[in-house]
């Protein structure tokens, strides 16, 4: 009889302990999962524009302003634009397969920030380096206020920038 006691007791034990690691690694796999989540957010960052930057469409020298853009690939290179639609000339020609991410910059504060989560402002009249007239805002009720104070202007999504008519001002370069 003790004999079965005691089997029954390390039986039950082990069974509890089967239950308790079983449960555990459930809970290891979604903060697994959450964590691969996270380094896929974060797994391509901005490069600081250098003096030596020069935009992928058009050659021209690529300023450390608002306007500058940048995708970096799947193999981590990075291409910078002087422009968001000589960057969007690039998306259309090469397609978005290797393409990590997309940066654009802040209108105000000139902070990267994630190009699909952009708001933008076109009119023909805003002066972008080449006369594309589309800026970026990290906050939609910025560029709101800037459509407000320039008294023109249309706002747009990333989806709109796909059915947008990229044409140069030419009056404008």
């Amino acid at each position: 009889m003790k004999n079965k006691l005691f089997l029954f007791t390390i039986l039950t034990a082990l069974v509890f302990a089967l239950v308790a690691c079983g449960g555990n690694d459930t809970e290891n796999a979604d903060d697994a999962e959450t964590d691969n989540e996270e380094i896929t957010e974060t797994a391509y960052e901005a490069e600081d524009v250098s003096e030596n930057d020069v935009c992928e469409v058009c050659a021209m020298a690529v300023p450390d302003n608002q306007h500058a853009t940048q995708i970096v690939l799947t193999n981590d290179r990075s291409l910078k634009f002087d422009d968001i639609g000589c960057m969007h000339g690039w998306i259309d020609e090469n397609g978005e397969d290797e393409i990590g991410t997309a940066f654009v910059r802040d209108f105000n504060t000139e902070e990267w920030f994630d190009f699909e989560e952009a708001t933008f402002v076109y009119d023909e009249e805003i002066e972008t380096p080449m006369a594309y007239g589309v800026i970026s805002f990290a906050d939609e009720a910025k560029a709101e206020e800037f459509v407000e104070e320039y008294g023109k202007g249309d706002l747009l999504n990333r989806a709109d920038l796909s059915k947008h008519e990229w044409k140069m001002n030419k009056e404008m370069m």
